[in-house]
């Protein structure tokens, strides 16, 4: 999946949360279900590499910055508009 999937999927208390954060990263802790999936953005100036032996394929750091904001923006926008 890429990053606007991620984006898609991510409720919108969280991505609001990711935009108006001047932390220097964002984890996104994603959690796969067969139902569904849950996807929490942990704000944080800290990155830490991912334990290989513990990785459950999903979860990923990205740096919070303008292009990263742009695109939670874009998507809130487009949520906005199919309202």
């Amino acid at each position: 999946m890429t990053l606007l999937h991620y984006l898609a999927e991510t409720p919108t208390k969280e991505l609001k949360r990711a935009y108006n954060s001047d932390k220097g990263y964002l984890f996104f802790d994603i959690s796969v279900f067969n139902v569904g999936v849950s996807i929490f953005i942990k704000c944080t100036d800290t990155y830490k590499e991912i334990n290989q032996k513990t990785w459950n394929g999903c979860n990923f750091y990205l740096e919070n910055d303008s292009t990263t904001k742009y695109y939670i923006e874009q998507e809130l926008n487009n949520r906005k508009n199919n309202i």
